[in-house]
């Protein structure tokens, strides 16, 4: 199945406070990746241009590349506003941008199998054609959404309403999925954000979040997670068992894979909790800011530390009325 911009809510909680915490599981084209990463509100993990060997994302983008949703003519400053709508033309330019495409994984190619150049390089010459995943988590998503999200203006009788989404105007607009998205959206977001932040819009007005007491976790990757299992592994390991550490451990795991499987496509909690161990014993801690603990009214109020992470008038990291699980480990802030 080809790729295209997504958003899947993997978890979703609000604690008594009537906060809310989000997960997400994103898919979108990887050269917009700095745009969502200059949000500091927003936790975030992906897949690794380092990591991954060079002939599997040589292949995702001769199988697979990421090709613009719309072409815009060139313009001066940061918007443009006139698109190209010829079906020929398009066709045209998606044709040169496959043959660019196709042209670049080879000159890749050459580099990294007759000159021995790392895949570290390499894959970076692949990067504007490929497609990226990664794992989002907030409590504060208001910024983002007012910058990111698009802006359909309609005209209600004398008076101009604004809608985030295509759907929002379903109470105004009939038929509205043949509306054009360059002659309603006046957003001055770039056009893959704006569709992208689109989508986490709806995914997030169509979710109903889970109800969390005061110390409650929410986990992604959790509602697949077998608690017997878990159990068991555990045993065998010699670990001293609780259900839901066990489960925050496994799930953190997950968020640094931004998948429920391992690398080798299996559903191993052992080889999870193992990778905790090793994630946390190398200070590699982004992983963990994605699993949250719902803040007791004491810690809210009282400004209570919980090891080094300070929790300040109800906020602990970039979070609002959860503790990151991150802010529990005793120098996160320095390794």
């Amino acid at each position: 199945m080809k790729k295209k911009i997504s958003s899947e809510i993997i978890a979703d909680s609000v604690n008594e406070n009537g906060e809310r915490i989000t997960s997400f599981v994103l898919t979108f084209p990887r050269f917009i990746l700095a745009e969502l990463n200059t949000h500091r509100a927003l936790s975030r993990n992906s897949a690794s241009s380092r990591a991954i060997p060079f002939g599997t994302m040589s292949k995702e983008v001769t199988n697979d590349p990421f090709i613009p949703i719309d072409w815009q003519r060139n313009h001066k400053g940061m918007q443009g506003t006139e698109y190209i709508l010829d079906d020929e033309e398009i066709k045209e330019i998606i044709g040169e941008w496959i043959w660019t495409a196709n042209s670049t994984v080879s000159q890749a190619t050459i580099l990294n199998s007759s000159y021995d150049v790392t895949k570290q390089l390499c894959n970076r010459m692949l990067e504007p054609y490929l497609w990226h995943k990664a794992i989002v988590t907030a409590t504060d998503l208001e910024n983002f959404f007012a910058l990111r999200c698009p802006e359909y203006v309609l005209e209600i009788g004398n008076e101009k309403k604004s809608f985030r989404s295509k759907r929002d105007m379903l109470d105004y607009v009939s038929g509205f999925d043949q509306l054009k998205f360059e002659y309603e959206n006046v957003g001055q977001g770039e056009i893959h954000i704006m569709e992208l932040a689109e989508r986490m819009w709806d995914s997030m007005k169509g979710s109903e979040p889970s109800f969390l007491k005061e110390g409650e976790w929410h986990i992604p990757f959790g509602d697949k997670l077998d608690g017997n299992r878990l159990h068991d592994v555990c045993r065998a390991s010699g670990y001293v068992f609780d259900k839901e550490m066990a489960k925050v451990k496994v799930a953190t795991a997950r968020c640094a894979r931004v998948s429920y499987l391992n690398f080798n496509g299996k559903d191993d909690y052992n080889a999870d909790i193992n990778l905790h161990g090793i994630l946390s014993k190398s200070g590699h801690w982004s992983p963990f800011e994605h699993c949250a603990r719902a803040m007791t009214k004491e810690e809210r109020d009282n400004n209570l530390v919980i090891q080094d992470g300070v929790v300040a008038s109800g906020v602990s990291g970039n979070f609002r009325g959860f503790i990151q699980y991150r802010k529990m480990f005793k120098g996160e802030n320095i390794v």
